[in-house]
């Protein structure tokens, strides 16, 4: 066995969600204005908004990816935020 292909991990996905990956561009897109719109409280948007955003966005996701993509919107927004 070749020692390269062994700890190579090029290739192997890691992310536990991919059907949230693939909406995650748009949800953010979405959800943008409700971020910003915080103000100086950034990333602190009322859950329940950012939650019904995504809902009326994506009927069909499962209420249980609901607070996953909302975590990782806000996370994200908050990362490239900072100074």
């Amino acid at each position: 066995m070749n020692l390269e292909s062994k700890n190579s991990s090029v290739g192997i996905e890691r992310r536990k969600y991919p059907h949230i990956r693939e909406i995650f561009d748009d949800a953010y897109r979405i959800v943008f204005p409700l971020l910003e719109s915080s103000g100086e409280m950034i990333g602190r948007t009322s859950h329940s908004m950012l939650h019904q955003a995504l809902r009326n966005a994506f009927p069909d996701l499962h209420k249980q990816d609901l607070p996953i993509l909302a975590a990782s919107l806000t996370r994200v927004f908050r990362e490239r935020r900072k100074p």
